[in-house]
């Protein structure tokens, strides 16, 4: 007798997999309509920090590229990129820009970088691949909208409705939309069982709007995953060597031209084991629950890839409820709350956790 009944469990559902299926093939479908198979392509703004949700973009960019048959002949970081050598690497081929949610006046740094190839690199197509885009000022806005115009050839994908509305208003060039890169991973397997009733993976930073509520406290385990956990070392396991390769190999490269330009290639070979050891840390993060309750996009996300149930929250702009939209509320694992008491009721029905609801106490 098979562990799991298909028709029964949510993870092996066919319309679970289903909906994973048909947005890897969205991606695919997309790209390539935009690449060429062969050509070779540079992919930038490689995010070096411990955010698992934009590793898992990085490695599904990685490999839906891959599945086009398109090189990737340079990859930089977003604080170290050399406009030289990526001209020498890949000519007047196109340059494909990290997706995720740094699009906009929120993250000045990967902003500064798209914002430097839209200047200086004319020659080159320059394809973002999908993000949110967000702006609080509306004169950064039409200052980017003056870049992306003057460019003369930039494709916009983004992943959900809202910034594809924003997108086509503010921008002249071709807008699409694409589900985000991490899809193109397909399903992960899920390292451990779990090992608590509710995993709150909660933000700690300006998006976060839900933060959980008291009677979730005692019962859920409340983190968040860009700082270590108790006992836990500063880089992911089985990658210390490349974290630390990787810190050293950045540090020389942020002087600027030519070290730049000399270092790429030994620091752009860390990208990969880092990527795919912090998505591996993830994964065992999300894992230790029955259920996933969550405001990060990717936290959902990762945990739908891996046959977890999720309760997703929307972070400050609508980003998280605008993908869900847009991409994954087909699943069976994934349901969306509104408030954070309605998450921890609706995550304590799925894991099996009876909830003390106050009009219920003496």
């Amino acid at each position: 007798m098979p562990a799991t009944d298909p028709l029964t469990d949510p993870a092996t559902h066919p319309a679970h997999l289903g909906v994973l299926d048909d947005l890897r093939h969205h991606i695919g479908r997309v790209l390539g309509e935009l690449l060429e198979p062969g050509r070779p392509v540079a992919l930038v703004n490689f995010p070096n920090h411990r955010n698992v949700g934009d590793a898992a973009i990085w490695l599904g960019a990685e490999a839906a590229l891959a599945s086009l048959d398109v090189p990737v002949r340079y990859r930089a970081a977003w604080d170290a990129c050399s406009v030289r050598m990526l001209r020498k690497r890949v000519g007047d081929g196109p340059i494909l820009v990290n997706g995720g949610g740094n699009f906009g006046d929120l993250y000045r740094g990967q902003q500064g970088l798209r914002e430097r190839l839209l200047a200086s690199c004319r020659d080159n197509r320059i394809v973002q691949l999908p993000q949110s885009i967000h702006f609080v000022d509306p004169t950064e806005a039409a200052r980017v909208a003056r870049l992306v115009d003057d460019h003369g050839d930039v494709t916009i994908l983004c992943r959900e409705d809202r910034s594809l509305a924003l997108a086509r208003t503010l921008f002249d060039a071709p807008v699409r939309f694409c589900p985000d890169m991490a899809f193109a991973l397909g399903p992960l397997e899920r390292p451990t069982p779990p090992t608590t009733d509710v995993v709150w993976l909660s933000r700690s930073d300006g998006e976060a709007l839900h933060p959980p509520p008291t009677d979730a406290l005692g019962t859920a385990e409340v983190v968040d995953w860009l700082e270590p956990l108790p006992g836990e070392d500063p880089w992911p396991a089985g990658a210390r060597r490349a974290y630390e390769c990787n810190a050293v190999l950045l540090a020389r490269m942020r002087r600027g031209e030519p070290a730049t330009g000399r270092w790429w290639r030994p620091a752009a070979r860390t990208f990969g084991p880092l990527a795919e050891a912090w998505l591996h840390r993830g994964l065992r993060v999300l894992s230790r629950g029955k259920v996933v309750v969550t405001d990060r996009l990717h936290a959902h996300v990762v945990a739908l890839a891996a046959g977890i149930p999720s309760v997703v929250l929307d972070n400050s702009y609508g980003k998280v409820h605008g993908v869900v939209a847009a991409s994954t509320a087909a699943s069976p694992l994934t349901h969306r709350a509104e408030t954070a008491e309605d998450a921890w009721e609706q995550a304590a029905a799925l894991a099996g956790v009876t909830v003390d609801r106050p009009e219920a106490r003496p």
